[in-house]
Order: C-alpha cells, then sequence, then structure tokens
C-alpha cells in the first residue's frame, strides 16, 4: 500500500512537471478561426496595447477591423491580420503596438508581445459576434 502510495506521488509530479511542457504556440490560421468574428474577454496587463491592467473586451470583426473597450471604457479602434503565428494589429489611437502570438495551455490562452515576451493579457472568454456593441 505505502508502495502504492510513493508510486502516485511521483507520478503526479511527473505530470506536474511535464504539464508546463505542453504550452504551445497557436498557429496562424488557429488564431485567424479563434479570433474572426469573435469578442474576446481579457484581464489585461500594463504591456497590453491600451497600456493599462484590468477587464477588456475586443471585436474582431471578421472584415479585418477591430474595436478594442479598454480597461478604463474607452474605446480603440484598428485593423488586424494574420503574419505567420501571429495577430498583429494596427490600433489608431496606439500606433505600433507590434504583434502578439497566442501561447495555449489547456484550456487557458494567454495573449504575448511577439516582440518582448511580455504577457499582454489573458483570455476570459469568446463570444461569438459583436456582444458588447462596440462601435468605433
Amino acid at each position: 500500500m505505502r508502495l502504492a502510495a510513493h508510486a502516485f506521488v511521483v507520478t503526479a509530479g511527473v505530470v506536474g512537471l511535464i504539464g508546463p511542457a505542453l504550452a504551445t504556440d497557436m498557429t496562424g490560421p488557429e488564431i485567424k478561426t479563434f479570433l474572426s468574428g469573435n469578442t474576446v474577454y481579457l484581464e489585461t496587463t500594463a504591456a497590453s496595447s491600451s497600456g493599462q491592467a484590468g477587464n477588456a473586451a475586443i471585436y474582431w470583426a471578421a472584415d479585418g477591423t477591430a474595436l478594442f473597450k479598454t480597461a478604463n471604457g474607452s474605446i480603440m479602434h484598428g485593423t488586424w491580420v494574420i503574419k505567420d503565428n501571429t495577430n498583429c494589429t494596427d490600433w489608431k489611437e496606439r500606433p505600433g503596438s507590434g504583434c502578439v502570438r497566442y501561447d495555449k495551455t489547456g484550456d487557458a490562452i494567454t495573449s504575448i508581445d511577439a516582440a518582448s515576451g511580455k504577457v499582454r493579457a489573458k483570455i476570459v472568454k469568446v463570444v461569438p459576434g459583436n456582444a458588447e456593441k462596440l462601435t468605433p
């Protein structure tokens, strides 16, 4: 019995070590399918495109436009494209914010700045359509 308990603890520890290694970047086609036509709710960090930490939402229209309700409630608007395995958005209110990659670990998805490697946001949920009825 004691040997079985020890084996269980060792196995759980090994799975715990392997789990983080299973994090993968989403591919360009996966990102496009994930975002296109959806509102994505986020917990942003100060490294986000708005430069503010807090709860936010982005509507990624299928036509390549985007509307970003920032943590302080202001609206940013711009255009987005998939380049390789990143999403590059040109926000009119904050040009040059660069591209992000999406790290997926199990059901958790994190937006990471492609240049700096800093976490920009954690995806909280995704809802079809313009759920917040955002307008420019």
